[in-house]
């Protein structure tokens, strides 16, 4: 038993009101149970009840036993000052207001639908990744479209949260925000972090100012991602890497960079293949940053994820054709990011840009086009995409596989069924 199951009794209604009293035998007729307050105060705002003959308005806090309110010390916040009604599970301790008042209390423990009981309780102890995985497909398909839709929003929003903190960190630059979360994409989940820290200790300004060099802008990744230092024996030592760190050292020096280098040994490779080596990702980076004058504009400014792949394949420099590293010629020609990479970038870079942007200007447009844009790429293929596809569950676009993935790790992982439309449906219906 737990709190969220009062909740949902109290918000659907599901407890037996027939003379439904307090526990000081005062008559008590619901009116309107009230908003479900996410946010600090009492868990039901703006309900409105009828206890003996007086109306009331106010808030109603629920709880497993009355002296929760004690011991959440309830009774020195004000923001709790204005609870008509206490909805408990066990009553244990009258309960004071602040003036001394007692605070009107009703006890579901013997009105809950014992059966209901018994379904949440079967949730609740089910060993499945999936806890309503039995009864899945028994669930109407507006339910589960319902709860895609839902927990999508939920998705986007948490990843635009992101892309907040990246902009107050950046003082409100887009074009910097862009730049760092752009970087930490390239890398992807290996090199995520040695690939953000790269774009942090390598302002997106210094390298606009080099913009139409190439060579300057590679020079300049590769030396602060620590790939052109003495010590990586490692690296062979050809005329390419010579020159790049030739002109890393002039440039270090100008813009004070010798303290911003990373080690060498912050970037991974095992067990990726070739084309997602970080030295051929830091070769596109700088190729892309080259091409592109304002990255923020041009990702979320196009219209569709076709537009937006012609400008992310780029084909990095010559060099990079014909090399997955330092100093050893590969076999045949190095790709340009594949259609999955794009697909990756556009998810986790544009999306969020385009939802944090929607919300600062409350321009409902930009995110109506991250969801298109979700709409036109193929689904993830993942386990847990196919765990839901084994359940019935259809998944034809990165809308449906976000969603998916979100449902799985924030509700179903942490049981929260009761905040499931699909786990509502289950213990509403019969039988």
């Amino acid at each position: 038993m737990n709190e969220s199951f009062l909740h949902f009794l109290w918000q659907f209604q599901n407890f037996d009101k027939l003379n439904l009293q307090t526990a000081d035998n005062e008559l008590v007729e619901i009116v309107k149970v009230g908003r479900l307050n996410s946010d600090s105060g009492a868990d039901f705002q703006d309900a409105r009840l009828i206890i003996g003959d007086v109306e009331w308005a106010g808030s109603v806090e629920i709880h497993l036993k009355s002296s929760d309110w004690d011991i959440h010390k309830h009774q020195f916040d004000t923001s709790y000052q204005n609870v008509i009604l206490h909805v408990v599970w066990e009553d244990d301790k009258p309960i004071l207001r602040k003036d001394g008042t007692k605070i009107p209390t009703i006890i579901l423990r013997e009105r809950a639908d014992k059966n209901l009981l018994r379904k949440y309780e079967a949730l609740m102890e089910s060993r499945a990744e999936m806890p309503c995985q039995s009864q899945f497909r028994e669930v109407d398909d507006i339910k589960k479209l319902s709860m895609l839709d839902k927990v999508l929003m939920k998705r986007l929003q948490d990843k635009s949260l992101i892309v907040s903190q990246f902009l107050q960190e950046n003082k409100q630059d887009w074009e910097e925000t862009t730049y760092q979360i752009l970087a930490k994409n390239f890398g992807f989940k290996l090199n995520a972090e040695p690939f953000l820290s790269l774009s942090k200790n390598l302002p997106l300004k210094i390298l606009q100012k080099h913009r139409d060099n190439l060579k300057q802008i590679e020079a300049l990744i590769f030396g602060v991602a620590g790939f052109l230092q003495n010590e990586n024996n490692e690296i062979e030592w050809d005329d390419y890497r010579k020159n790049l760190q030739k002109e890393f050292q002039f440039l270090a020096s100008k813009y004070q960079l010798h303290d911003k280098i990373l080690g060498h040994h912050e970037w991974k490779y095992l067990r990726l293949r070739p084309a997602n080596f970080p030295t051929v990702r830091l070769a596109q980076f700088a190729k892309f940053i080259h091409e592109n004058a304002n990255l923020f504009s041009v990702l979320i400014h196009l219209e569709n994820v076709k537009s937006l792949a012609k400008i992310l394949k780029v084909q990095q420099s010559d060099y990079w054709i014909e090399h997955y590293v330092f100093g050893k010629k590969s076999e045949g020609k190095v790709p340009t990011l594949g259609n999955t990479s794009v697909e990756n970038v556009v998810i986790n870079t544009v999306v969020p840009l385009l939802v944090a942007y929607a919300n600062q200007k409350d321009n409902r447009d930009y995110l109506e086009k991250a969801i298109r844009l979700l709409e036109e790429i193929s689904a993830e293929e993942n386990n847990i995409t196919k765990h839901w596809q084994s359940m019935g569950l259809k998944i034809k676009s990165a809308f449906d596989s976000q969603a998916s993935i979100e449902w799985h790790n924030h509700f179903c992982l942490a049981k929260k069924c009761l905040e499931c439309n699909v786990g509502v449906d289950i213990l509403k219906g019969k039988g």
